[in-house]
């Protein structure tokens, strides 16, 4: 076990720092000894006592006045905004965006009775269609952009990846839906 120099101790004896025995025989190393034997005993950030003190550490064994490590946040090992936090939050957003068409929908009738004149024509058939896929293609951009990211960060055969691909499938047909009614109105149907 090594102990921290006294200040008024002579400093170490000079070590040899060079190589002794194989091809590189005689090779001087960078650095002193006595540098070396300067930085003995200097408290670094991180260093194995306080490594050995904080492993175990949890709130169930911390020290009961208080002092002992932060709560983990997020889970072992996960940080927050973790590809399976992203996982979850994209299928979250990718179910709520076939369920928002019913919150859009009588507004989406009520801009088709107001722009649609009593023969039937428009000069604004978009508005409907618009108002209709207004927030559900917001909820599915939204659950595609955390679904990609999930599915390119979790390995193969996890639970958080299974529900990734969920999530962007539901988008796709979101975005299929949303589709229909643009092509219809450029003249492609």
């Amino acid at each position: 076990m090594e102990t921290t120099p006294q200040p008024g101790s002579p400093p170490a004896p000079p070590e040899s720092r060079t190589l002794k025995g194989g091809p590189l025989e005689g090779t001087e190393l960078e650095g002193t000894a006595s540098e070396s034997a300067g930085l003995e005993g200097t408290e670094l950030e991180g260093t194995a006592s306080e490594s050995a003190r904080l492993e175990g550490a949890s709130p169930e064994n911390a020290p009961a006045d208080g002092t002992g490590p932060p709560p983990f946040h997020g889970g072992p090992g996960q940080p927050p905004g973790a590809p399976g936090h992203k996982a979850t939050n994209s299928l979250v957003l990718a179910i709520l965006a076939p369920v928002s068409m019913h919150l859009t929908g009588p507004f989406a009738g009520l801009a088709m009775l107001l722009t649609y004149s009593d023969n039937g024509y428009s000069r604004t058939p978009w508005v409907a269609p618009f108002v209709l896929f207004s927030l559900p293609l917001l909820f599915a951009f939204l659950g595609l952009r955390l679904a990609l990211p999930a599915l390119k960060q979790l390995p193969r055969g996890s639970g958080s990846r299974s529900v990734a691909a969920v999530a962007l499938c539901i988008c796709g047909v979101v975005f299929a839906l949303a589709l229909g009614p643009a092509l219809d109105l450029i003249g492609v149907f």
